[in-house]
């Protein structure tokens, strides 16, 4: 007995290595295997849903998917044609663009003007001057007042047609008469009627520059006078040369004139003078 416990023991210790070397070997095996798989693997092996993936029994049915028999109970005895009616073909979804998805922003409204404070500087014991809320408007600025016009004296002076004269700084048209046009002739004042006949015009230009000669004249013109020729009065001391020219029968009184010219007018016809020399005389002369 003591012999064959003596062997046996060998032999126990030699079986307890092999068992070891094989659970250590199974253990390499199988870490090995495990270390290989991937997450989704071993959830697989261990029985729990893999990662990322969603449970059937929770994942909602496709509603374009779905069949138009889901959810409904059918009758054994009914055909499945009708219990299953064909549904239309859906239209694949069109793409929708940015102006459908994307409103349109709403377009700025112009900020109202905002009106300033007014501030009062009115010193105490003053009344305030009234407040406006409107814009200022520019007073209305009063016409400047004309120039009345005066007398003033130019020479010299050049008589360029019988009632036209150039006194320098510009022409004057002498007022109230009516010179006689250049289609008129009259015979020359010292004259039987005998000679040439003159245009009446050149005739009642030549007494006016007689009746002018050096002298400068006087005439009546306001400083904001910008006509050129400008008509106006103009004398040689007290002598008006409008009237001069109707009394010696050179010029006719205008419709506007005063009555002195017509007056003078109505003299130098009765008298035969200038242009009413060979005029016959009015009815009316001769009751004077």
């Amino acid at each position: 007995m003591d012999g064959a416990d003596h062997l046996g023991e060998p032999v126990r210790t030699a079986l307890a290595v092999l068992c070891l070397a094989a659970m250590l070997g199974l253990a390499f095996i199988v870490t090995s295997q495990i270390g290989g798989l991937d997450r989704k693997e071993l959830a697989g092996l261990m029985g729990a849903p893999a990662p990322g993936t969603v449970s059937a029994a929770k994942e909602e049915p496709d509603p374009t998917n779905a069949h138009p028999t889901d959810g409904q109970t059918l009758d054994d005895d009914e055909p499945l044609s009708a219990a299953t009616p064909a549904s239309p073909a859906m239209p694949p979804p069109q793409p929708q663009t940015v102006s459908e998805t994307t409103p349109e922003p709403p377009p700025l409204e112009p900020a109202e003007p905002v009106a300033r404070a007014t501030r009062n500087v009115t010193a105490p014991g003053m009344t305030p001057a009234p407040s406006g809320s409107g814009p200022l408007e520019r007073e209305t600025q009063p016409k400047k007042a004309t120039t009345p016009p005066r007398w003033k004296a130019y020479a010299p002076v050049v008589v360029e047609e019988a009632g036209l004269l150039d006194i320098g700084p510009r022409k004057v048209r002498l007022a109230g008469i009516n010179t006689p046009t250049a289609d008129r002739l009259c015979s020359p004042p010292a004259s039987d009627g005998t000679e040439a006949r003159v245009a009446c015009s050149h005739l009642a230009l030549v007494a006016l520059r007689r009746r002018i000669r050096a002298f400068g004249v006087e005439c009546r013109i306001s400083a904001d006078e910008t006509a050129d020729p400008v008509v106006a009065s103009c004398r040689i001391g007290p002598t008006d040369l409008a009237l001069w020219l109707v009394e010696q029968g050179w010029a006719q009184a205008a419709k506007q004139a005063p009555e002195g010219y017509v007056a003078a007018e109505k003299e130098a016809r009765c008298a035969r003078r200038g242009v009413w020399r060979e005029v016959e005389t009015p009815p009316d002369c001769l009751q004077n």
